[in-house]
């Protein structure tokens, strides 16, 4: 029985063994598959000092972008007299759109729609969608516009885009130059380093791989989160502050400059609020490296707030439906933040409209002499003033005239009074020896001069009058001037919308969204850190991105933080000069590491080798995006 039992198991002890065999072999290839792969991209990825890096940082509503040389001696691109100064300061800008002008052919891309002077009437095709590409072919051909005004050749390898691109006649074909330079540098050797915002889903983030390798040729590509570059620059700033400065001696926009008491906690900590033109994001970091599981998002940004100012201003004067530009350029310059929402909401329903302090009008452009609108207060506002102003003239007169008097009185008291009998019976004398003189000449050179000098006198006498009636016709004269342009040109009047449409970033539950605003989701975000990281997260709070400017949005956002944060931890909130490009900056800072395009940047060759072995996007760059050092 025992050896039956022997014979009967033998065979299904030998069947693991075939599939571990088998196994084996797989790893055995899979190995050599991986080190063919490897050599592979060793041999074809350029070396870090023979390649230039093109940082773009991919917004919603514009497109940062910029060119740093390689650090080559050897190479032509990198010498400074070919390379343009522009291209490695400041970064440049361009709508990440396309535009068609109406009953036209051509297709204007990202900086040549601003030589279009009515920007109203062109129709716009957006690449982005809630800060995630969704149109690929619009995407394409505003990268190659990227990528030439940086002196990179490059052409798009699909047909409907080349076809697109040639058929325009105001962008001159593939081989014009934005920046005036005369790089021509190929797109295959050129590092691409792409800002993205967190979580991207896989289905697009191959997109965008497709499109920088394949349709565009682009040698080596590196995708890193925008708020983790925000925090390496921050970093670099308070490392800066606590050593004294920067070496170089250059201006920076640190924390030192805005704030004289910012100190440096050394915890290298920073939770990066990036609000823009699609959404805002809750990024905590430390030492550059995004905690993910940390990560908030809110699905408000600038162009819901535009949005929202479109329809108030439709529903209460005119009709801005189809006016998208000049809404949002009436929100950058007339929104504010209020620091009182409740108060002031009292105020306005108390005072009428047009008296309120805050009241403004946008005057519209009309597109014959003027392309912009501007910001002026209404008449009753104005009229307010100017009495004001008139009523502190006429005391200052009042002061002056009574000065005088003073001045006066002291002089002739005293001995003074004997001087001034004196000078009179001169003053006599000299008068009397004018009349003999006068009976001489003739009678029209008798009365000339004594009417200049009734005039001259009277003129002493009446300076201070003349004064302010000649000021006060310029005035009638000016406002003659406002009223026949305000009956020429339209103007938005702009009351409560001023800070009711900003509001919605702290209060969504106004649109009917169930979510908190920005100060909630911080708090909610640092409360998923780990418990030694709270204090700093809060001791460190970075503002950036386009709704970041918006006036007030700073103080607000400090006091709703100390509202939620414990009592013992301090609330620190820095806003940089600059909140559009300090992801940008901070990247350049990123990219001149020495081993930078080793350990962060991927080549096509090596990109085409791990999608074949099947590995998903987060395998690929996974630790590219979020690992950051």
């Amino acid at each position: 029985m025992v050896s039956s039992s022997s014979i009967n198991k033998a065979p299904t002890k030998k069947a693991p063994a075939k599939k571990t065999s088998n196994a084996k072999t797989a790893l055995v290839k899979s190995k050599e598959i991986n080190k063919m792969n490897l050599t592979h991209s060793k041999d074809n990825i350029a070396p870090i000092t023979t390649t230039a890096t093109c940082i773009i940082d991919n917004g919603g509503w514009e497109v940062k972008y910029g060119l740093l040389p390689s650090s080559n001696a050897n190479d032509a691109t990198s010498d400074d007299t070919t390379m343009p100064s522009s291209s490695f300061q400041q970064p440049s800008k361009m709508f990440n759109c396309t535009a068609r002008p109406p009953h036209q052919l051509a297709v204007l891309v990202g900086d040549e729609i601003l030589r279009m002077k009515h920007l109203g009437q062109l129709s716009y095709q957006h690449s982005l969608e809630r800060g995630m590409v969704v149109d690929g072919s619009t995407q394409c051909a505003v990268w190659s516009r990227v990528l030439r005004a940086c002196g990179v050749n490059a052409v798009p390898n699909t047909a409907n885009t080349t076809n697109r691109l040639a058929t325009n006649p105001l962008a001159g074909g593939v081989k014009r130059q934005s920046t005036g330079s005369n790089i021509q540098m190929a797109c295959g050797n050129v590092t691409v380093v792409l800002l993205e915002a967190p979580f991207v889903p896989s289905v697009i983030s191959e997109g965008v791989d497709k499109i920088l390798f394949r349709e565009l040729g682009v040698g080596r590509v590196a995708k890193l989160l925008s708020g983790c570059m925000a925090a390496v620059k921050y970093l670099k700033d308070c490392r800066e502050s606590k050593d004294g400065g920067p070496a170089d001696g250059t201006t920076d926009d640190s924390p030192r400059d805005n704030d004289a008491n910012w100190i440096n906690d050394g915890t290298k900590c920073c939770c990066v609020v990036d609000s823009g033109y699609s959404f805002t994001h809750v990024i905590p970091s430390q030492s550059g490296s995004a905690v993910d599981s940390a990560i908030r998002r809110l699905d408000i940004g600038g162009k819901v707030l535009t949005n929202l100012l479109k329809e108030a201003v439709t529903y209460r004067q005119w009709n801005m439906m189809d006016e998208y530009h000049i809404v949002n350029d009436a929100k950058e310059q007339v929104c504010f933040i209020s620091q009182q929402f409740n108060e002031d909401m009292k105020y306005a329903r108390m005072t009428r409209r047009g008296l309120r302090h805050f009241d403004r009008e946008f005057l519209l452009p009309d597109f014959v002499n003027t392309f912009k609108g501007t910001v002026q207060l209404p008449m009753p506002l104005q009229q307010m003033r100017e009495l004001e102003e008139d009523k502190k003239h006429q005391l200052a007169i009042e002061r002056e005239t009574a000065v005088k008097n003073e001045n006066d009185e002291a002089v002739v008291s005293g001995d003074d009074k004997i001087a001034e009998c004196v000078s009179s019976v001169k003053k006599n004398i000299n008068t009397s020896k004018r009349k003999n003189k006068r009976k001489i000449t003739d009678k029209k050179e008798e009365d000339e001069p004594d009417i200049v000098n009734d005039s001259d006198v009277e003129s002493d006498e009446e300076s201070e009058q003349q004064r302010f009636q000649r000021l006060k016709q310029m005035r009638e004269q000016e406002q003659k001037r406002r009223e026949a342009e305000a009956k020429d040109r339209q103007a938005l009047a702009l009351s409560v919308e001023r800070f009711a449409i900003p509001e919605v970033l702290f209060s969504p539950s106004d649109l009917g969204l169930d979510c908190g605003g920005i100060a909630d989701a911080i708090v909610e975000s640092i409360n998923a850190c780990h418990p030694t990281l709270r204090a700093a997260m809060y001791h460190n709070v970075l503002l950036v991105g386009g709704n970041a400017k918006i006036p007030g949005f700073k103080e607000r956002v400090e006091t709703e933080l100390r509202k939620l944060a414990p009592v013992n931890y301090v609330v620190r909130v820095f806003l940089p000069h600059d909140p559009v490009s300090y992801a940008w900056e901070g990247a350049k800072l990123f990219c001149q590491q020495s081993n930078f395009q080793d350990r962060f940047s991927i080549d096509r060759i090596r990109w085409e080798s791990m999608k074949k072995n099947g590995r998903d996007q987060k395998q690929i760059w996974g630790g590219c995006i979020h690992n950051n050092p």
